[in-house]
């Protein structure tokens, strides 16, 4: 046959593989041996090998497993001559690595980062291309499972990285894992480190102290607490404009209502600062009752103008009005404005005859209300004033169910419903149906509403307002609530009360929250909003833990005993059933008392399908916890069992310290629950939506994080008005929401390894320019000022009190953190206040 080759070819060969690589390998081979053959002695070491008539490679080249094998040339292989300058383009090495890496399922963000932080060495740059990008590509693999963030990572490296750093892999494949929700095995909760192994021992020692541990370059310990959110006047203390309650403002009802009659005598009459005849002359000239015929025009005037509570002195008024602010009109100004000379931008509404009243041809739009749904009427108003408005299915239901009528009076009673009825008795059973279940009800509950998946923003007392509402939907929210009106109040036709459930169009799926303890009233109220108000579903708040909630029988008040179990029960079985096409949602906690043994959640969720329920929330806390310590995310688990099994499906939603993505997938991770709500921590940091919906961490900049208080100032206006006390409404709401957004610690100056949690106090710092410095001050001062930048200086007699002080943190942490040497934390700080409305 045919002679063998010599053994280093055939081994060389055998190397070179039969693949396209392999091949190329091989033709280039043969044409170094031809030039062997042909030069001679004068070959080249590299044509030699190549020829096959060196040596044969080092024995760990012919390794059977492919990965001992070295990812270069053997040992002993001359290095290729230097290519010429210019011969291999370095962007376009890296052009082809980044698309190879993000091939693999490396985030291209995260590649581009590497791609700058490692730069080639003198010695690739002089290596072919292939060899170059092979290099790149390992060294950027290598940059990349060092310091970018697990989710920047691939699914099938996540699991080996999270191992390399010594992580526990708790939160990969959290969407494989929902689908295995059946796993028991998958429903217990990983480890909630805090800390990582590279934590510093610093920073586990403070977080052990219940303390936020910041890089020591950016602590200042030292800092004096200058700020004045209290000023004390006597034993009392003084508080800003709007204030609610005597103890805060150091001032009787009787004095809030003259200084606010005060006001309204200074600002100038609303009808006329758009052109129009102020009403109350209107009525004098139709009736003559109060004006004399024979009187002139000067008496006429003068008595029209102590008749209208407002000022009709225009010259004056445009005198003492507080500077234009700078921008356009939010209401397209002219004869669009409905505030006229009273808008804080009237310089903006263009010329004289615009100004004057006329209506503008090319105006934005006539009102921004316009975008606000579930306004009250003022017919509406007065039936309801009157308890005139119909209400027939609740009737029927409370009359069926044997339910006094007592959210009304003795009089109207008698009017509306005849001679009254004897009260029947209170107490419930814990069944899954009872007489008169059914009443008037097709298909017996509607749909309940989609929440799988969907970022849920929690119903907040004063600081869940729609602008804030709004800054949640453009950062990815798909769920959101009105603040917690009062049954009775709506009953009632409050105003104030109504224009909290007021939706703006953004908001796709929105729900009206109230609160009431007693069948009656919530079956009444159900049906009211059920026919007049466009909203997707209602919620009964029974977790609500303020003491003037509570000791009205309403709230969490309904969880401390059976008599509270019982009209729990019946009001959800009433107000479901007078609702005809609106699904109703409950709102509840782990129960009154700290004790588990007296934990009650559970008994009611397995069934509140039955009483009528649609869906459930569960805050993990008790009403006596507040909001202190870390929420029960076991009982939530737990009781999202129980809904599933022993509910009849019915869908539960998990509320309780959601700060990041990372809480987020946690909690869903076994698939029992629909969604999380999140509360104060979209309050911090309303861009925790993003980071949800992205699965990241943002290093949010100062200038970003400004940019939401300079919408909210916009939307504010719109809301509330571009007159003076709409400016004031606007300012006084964005002071509330900074004084929970200052206590946001960006991840660039948290210590490696630490994660922020809501029950950790930070640590007094200084931020990396001075806008990020100004935004974590505590100081009402400084919130002030950045207020300025959008709604000009406040009143000269403008004070501010935040009227909500809630926080998850320790008395220990206040403690430790004196004894560091901080001056910035209160002798007297507290770590639970009414906050929330649940």
């Amino acid at each position: 046959g045919l002679p063998r080759p010599p053994l280093a070819q055939t081994t060389g060969s055998a190397s070179m593989g039969t693949g396209p690589r392999g091949g190329k390998r091989v033709r280039e081979a043969a044409a170094a041996a031809a030039a062997a053959a042909a030069g001679g002695a004068n070959a080249t070491d590299e044509e030699r090998i190549a020829a096959g008539t060196a040596a044969a490679a080092p024995s760990e080249w012919h390794a059977r497993d492919p990965a001992e094998r070295p990812s270069s040339k053997p040992k002993g292989n001359p290095t290729p001559p230097p290519k010429a300058a210019g011969a291999v383009d370095p962007e376009d090495v890296d052009r082809k690595s980044s698309l190879a890496l993000t091939k693999k399922g490396f985030a291209a963000g995260a590649v581009a980062r590497a791609c700058a932080s490692v730069r080639p060495t003198a010695d690739d740059e002089k290596t072919s291309f292939n060899e170059q990008k092979r290099r790149r590509i390992a060294a950027v693999t290598s940059w990349l499972l060092e310091h970018a963030e697990l989710w920047e990572l691939p699914r099938e490296t996540l699991a080996e990285a999270k191992r390399a750093r010594g992580e526990a892999d708790d939160e990969n494949r959290h969407q494989e894992q929902e689908t295995r929700g059946s796993d028991e095995s998958l429903v217990e909760s990983a480890p909630e480190n805090v800390f990582g192994v590279d934590a510093s021992e610093r920073a586990q020692t403070l977080v052990k102290q219940g303390i936020l541990p910041i890089l020591e370059t950016h602590v200042r310990l030292a800092k004096k607490a200058s700020f004045e959110t209290i000023k004390k006047d006597g034993d009392g203390t003084v508080a800003g404009v709007g204030a609610q309650d005597r103890e805060r403002t150091g001032k009787s009802l009787r004095v809030v209502r003259l200084e606010k009659a005060a006001a309204r005598g200074r600002d100038l009459c609303p009808r006329l600062a758009r052109g129009e005849a102020c009403a109350f002359s209107a009525r004098f000239e139709t009736s003559g009752a109060r004006r004399d015929s024979r009187a002139d025009s000067n008496s006429s005037a003068a008595e029209t103008a102590a008749a209208c509570v407002y000022s009709h002195d225009i010259e004056k008024f445009m005198r003492e009005k507080a500077p234009d602010l700078k921008g356009a009109c939010p209401f397209g100004g002219g004869g669009a404005c409905r505030f006229g000379k009273r808008c804080r931008f009237y310089g903006s509404h263009g010329s004289e005859d615009e100004k004057a009243g006329e209506p503008k041809k090319t105006s934005i739009k006539n009102d921004a209300n316009d975008a606000e749904l579930n306004a009250l009427s003022d017919e509406m108003q007065r039936l309801l004033a009157k308890c005139a408005f119909a209400l027939p299915r609740s009737d029927a239901v409370l009359k069926t169910m044997g339910v006094p009528v007592k959210c009304v009076s003795r009089t109207q009673a008698a009017r509306v419903y005849g001679a009254p009825r004897a009260p029947a008795d209170r107490e419930g059973h814990l069944g899954v149906s009872e007489p008169g279940g059914r009443l008037d009800r097709p298909g017996w509950l509607p749909p309940p509403p989609d929440f799988r998946g969907k970022l849920y923003v929690a119903p907040l007392t004063t600081v869940g307002n729609m602008p804030f509402r709004r800054a949640c939907i453009r950062a990815g929210a798909d769920v959101t609530v009105s603040e917690m009106a009062m049954a009775a109040n709506l009953l009632k036709g409050d105003r104030r009360e109504w224009a909290l459930v007021r939706r703006h169009t953004s908001e796709t799926c929105f729900g009206v929250q109230v609160c009431g303890g007693y069948p009656d009233l919530m079956a009444r109220v159900g049906e009211l909003l059920d026919s007049t108000t466009q909203c997707d579903f209602v919620d009964i708040n029974m977790g609500c833990p303020i003491d003037g909630v509570c000791n009205k029988g309403a709230g969490a008040s309904l969880f401390k005993d059976a008599e509270g179990l019982a009209r729990c029960e019946k009001t959800v079985r009433c107000a479901s059933r007078a609702m005809r096409s609106t699904p109703l949602t409950i709102k509840i906690r782990m129960g009154y008392e700290d004790d588990p043994a007296k934990y009650v959640a559970h008994e009611v969720l397995a069934r509140a399908r039955g009483w009528g329920a649609a869906a459930a929330t569960l805050h993990g806390r008790t009403r006596q916890q507040r909001y202190s310590r870390d929420a029960d995310w076991e009982y939530i688990e737990r009781c999202a069992r129980v809904a599933a099994r022993d509910g009849d499906g019915l869908p539960l939603v998990g509320n309780g310290d959601v700060f990041g993505w990372a809480d987020y997938a946690r909690r869903m991770r076994s698939g029992h629950l629909a969604t999380c709500m999140i509360g104060r921590g979209a309050l911090v940091k309303p861009w925790v939506f993003t980071e949800i919906k992205e699965r990241r961490v943002w290093d949010i900049s100062a200038t970003e994080r400004l940019a939401y208080f300079d919408q909210f100032a916009r939307d504010g206006l719109e809301h509330w008005g571009a007159d003076e006390k709409g400016v004031e409404t606007t300012r006084r709401f964005m002071l509330e929401w900074m004084s929970y957004t200052h206590r946001y610690v960006p991840v660039g100056l948290i210590e490696r390894g630490v994660t922020q949690k809501m029950t950790l106090r930070p640590m007094p710092y200084e931020g990396r320019n001075e806008l990020e410095t100004m935004l974590a001050s505590d100081d009402v001062r400084d919130w002030i000022a950045l207020s300025e930048m959008f709604l000009g200086k406040p009143a000269k007699s403008f004070a501010f009190v935040p009227k909500h002080a809630s926080n998850s943190y320790s008395r220990e942490s206040a403690a430790a953190l004196r004894q560091l040497g901080s001056s910035c934390v209160a002798e007297e700080d507290d770590d639970d206040d009414d906050a929330q409305n649940g």
